[in-house]
Parts: C-alpha cells; sequence; structure tokens
C-alpha cells in the first residue's frame, strides 16, 4: 500500500488517464456493435476508447445503448403479442399464443398477411411518391427530384455537371519534379463531404444576382477580377498577391465585403464573419514551383475542408488554375501548361457533382494548344483588365440553381 501511495503520489496524472481510460474503453467495447457500429475504426490503428470520443462529438452517449436496447425489446414486443381483437374471440378459459416468426413459417404461411398486401396495391399516391399503375397494379416509387437533378453512377460523374479539365501542349520542358505519377489516386473516399450519392446538378446560366451571396478567395488572379471584373460590389473577395495553398490558412488576405468596403482578414475570419451561398476558390499559380502536384491536392483538400467546416451549406467552386501563354508554357519548367492541367485533373476529383463542382475558365481565354491568348496577357501569366469579361462570362455561365 505504501508503494502504491508512493507510485501515486508521484505519478498522480499517468494514475488518473490509466484509471479514466479503462471505463472508457469498455464502453467503446460494449458500443462497438452498436452505437458506434457505423464510426469507421481501425483495431490496429485506434484505441477502442476512440470510439467514445467519436460518440461524445457527434452527441452519442453511452446510455443510448440502454435507450436502443429497450425500444428494440419494445418493438419486438409489438410485433409478436396478440391483438386485443384476437384476445376477445378466443374461447372462455384459453389463450392466445403470441406466434413467433418460425412458428408461421412452419405453419406454412406468408410472412405478410393477404390483406396487408391488397391494401398497399390499393394505395394510389403516398407522401414519397409513390403511383400504383393500372396494368400491373404494383407499386412505383417516384422519386421528387428538382428539375435540374438527375441520377447517376456515385463513381462516374455525368457530363454537363462539372467542366471537362482543360488539357495544353505539352512542349517538353517541364521540371518532372513537379508532377506526380500519372497513375496518382487523388480521392478515394466513400464518405464525407467529398463522397457521391449518385444524384446530380447540371450547371447553367444565370445573371449578376446570383452572386449576392459568394465569397471568391484567391490570389493575384482574383485580386484581379476583384478590381477589373464586373462582380466588385455583389459578391464578396478573400485574395491576396504571392498567397498560395500552403500558407493561405495562415496570412492575412484583403476581404472586400459586397458593398465594396475593404480590410484585412484571415480565411478562418472572412468564413465565420457571413453565411455564403456559394465559395469560390482559385489558387495554384504561385505553387507550380513548390512541392509536387499531390502535395498540392493534399492543401487544398484542407482548405475545402475548412470551408465546408464552416459554411455547411454553401455550394463550393473549384475553379482551374488559369493557363499561362505559350511562351511561358514553351520555356518556363515549372510554370507550364503541362503540371497546371496536372494540377488541375487532381483538384477536380475533389468535385462530387452535389455540392462541390469543379469549373474551368481555360476554354474562355486559350487557344486550341491551351495556351493562354497573348493579346489578353502582359506577362503570361495575368489577365489584362479587358480581359477579365471572359472570366466573369465564365462564372455565369457554369453555375449551379436548385429548382
Amino acid at each position: 500500500m505504501r508503494f502504491l501511495k508512493r507510485f501515486w503520489n508521484k505519478y498522480t496524472l499517468f494514475c488518473i488517464l490509466i484509471l479514466t481510460s479503462i471505463p472508457l474503453t469498455l464502453l467503446g467495447w460494449a458500443g462497438r456493435n452498436t452505437i458506434y457500429s457505423e464510426f469507421a475504426y481501425t483495431p490496429s490503428e485506434e484505441p477502442l476508447l476512440a470510439l467514445f470520443f467519436q460518440g461524445i462529438h457527434d452527441d452519442i452517449y453511452p446510455w443510448d445503448m440502454i435507450i436502443k436496447d429497450k425500444a428494440e425489446e419494445e418493438k419486438e414486443g409489438e410485433e409478436t403479442a396478440p391483438s386485443e381483437e384476437e384476445k376477445e374471440k378466443a374461447p372462455e378459459g384459453t389463450s392466445v399464443k403470441e406466434e413467433t416468426p418460425a412458428d408461421a413459417k412452419a405453419a406454412g404461411k406468408e410472412e405478410a398477411p393477404a390483406e396487408t398486401e391488397a391494401a398497399g396495391k390499393d394505395a394510389s399516391k403516398d407522401k414519397k411518391g409513390e403511383e400504383k399503375t393500372e396494368e400491373s397494379g404494383e407499386v412505383e416509387e417516384i422519386e421528387m427530384l428538382p428539375s435540374n437533378a438527375i441520377h447517376g453512377d456515385p463513381d462516374m460523374i455525368p457530363e454537363g455537371v462539372c467542366n471537362p479539365v482543360m488539357q495544353a501542349e505539352d512542349y517538353g520542358v517541364v521540371n518532372v519534379a513537379f508532377l506526380s505519377p500519372d497513375d496518382t489516386v487523388y480521392n478515394t473516399d466513400t464518405e464525407g463531404i467529398f463522397a457521391k450519392n449518385g444524384i446530380y446538378f447540371k450547371l447553367q446560366t444565370v445573371d449578376q444576382n446570383y452572386f449576392k451571396d459568394a465569397l471568391f478567395i484567391g490570389d493575384s488572379r482574383t485580386v484581379g477580377l476583384c478590381e477589373y471584373g464586373s462582380l466588385k460590389g455583389t459578391a464578396a473577395f478573400l485574395a491576396k498577391e504571392s498567397i498560395n495553398v500552403y500558407n493561405v490558412l495562415d496570412k492575412e488576405l484583403r476581404y472586400t465585403d459586397f458593398d465594396g468596403e475593404s480590410w484585412d482578414s484571415t480565411v478562418e475570419e472572412a468564413l465565420e464573419r457571413e453565411t455564403y451561398g456559394k465559395v469560390y476558390v482559385n489558387l495554384g499559380v504561385n505553387e507550380l514551383g513548390i512541392g509536387t502536384t499531390y502535395m498540392y491536392y493534399e492543401k487544398y483538400r484542407e482548405l475545402l475542408e475548412l470551408v465546408r467546416e464552416y459554411q455547411p451549406d454553401a455550394l463550393i467552386y473549384i475553379q482551374g488554375i488559369m493557363h499561362v501563354s505559350y511562351d511561358k508554357s514553351s520555356s518556363d519548367s515549372c510554370r507550364n501548361n503541362t503540371v497546371i492541367s496536372q494540377r488541375n485533373y487532381a483538384i477536380s476529383t475533389l468535385a462530387n457533382g452535389r455540392d462541390i463542382f469543379y469549373i474551368d475558365m481555360n476554354p474562355y481565354v486559350c487557344d486550341e494548344d491551351g495556351d493562354l491568348f497573348e493579346d489578353y496577357s502582359g506577362d503570361g501569366i495575368h489577365l489584362k483588365a479587358f480581359a477579365y469579361e471572359y472570366w466573369d462570362r465564365s462564372l455565369m455561365e457554369n453555375a449551379i440553381v436548385y429548382e
């Protein structure tokens, strides 16, 4: 006992952690197949008590196990208990036996009573849009969707939901250190904000009013869109020269609000300040000489996750990196359209066609080889003032409207 007391006094915090972790581990084990069954869990990588803390985060508490078990028992009791009508019809002095599914099967009975089946066929339409076909009498379920929504393969976004990634001529000058292997897998999620659910919405044309609740996040090119485009005083902008995905969350950018007033703000502050209906992201030109495509993709992904955390209901538009001119692309080993095209493909995989969309303005400002028109740029990287009208047009012709 004296030894334990000394050990406790010397390692009090350690002892408390051990004593606390034991019951939490037991709770995680007890609920692994019930209240925590939907949580992703890898035994070799995570302790069982991780399930307990994940449950607390999602407002699932240990006592929910008792409530769930009790609810299931009551439900089973209701299904097997004899009705009052059966009890009244039973001869005096006898009891009505509670029939189990096994008893019904042994007696050769159908699982669903004929009366119930007939009643289901007679119903012409319910709240979910179920309708009866005249010829067969069978119930056909019709899912009510917006007019611009379509069903599709959950693993393949249909044409017209996102823009295709514009390709460009490879002039053989790229430094492969800035690329990732062609077979790199950028997105294998089956859950979360990047998951696909098989229902998609097609891009449409809108007017300037569509952007009254939009926020544009970007680098110097977005600064130009704010200054020379038509959306200043309509949309909000958060942009700064030389910013990139590696430092965008750590720096203060210039925030221009819906009325055109400006001040310095971090991304987190801007996302917390307002509720936006759409958030547009355009980053990538300043990273062309930093890291590989996959590194760029990972940091871009972190930014989108932060946007979704603060703006759970906003549509997110991933804007493809604008290409550079022929002179740049054919002579610069990192700032060339081969690297840009690969990185645009990488971030396009983060779109799900449901609430995250990839749009590409390059077809509006590039020639058939995928090079930025020389007349549209003074330095081969940034647009001249007049050319921002083409960026504006690409935004208005590629938007999602839930009808």
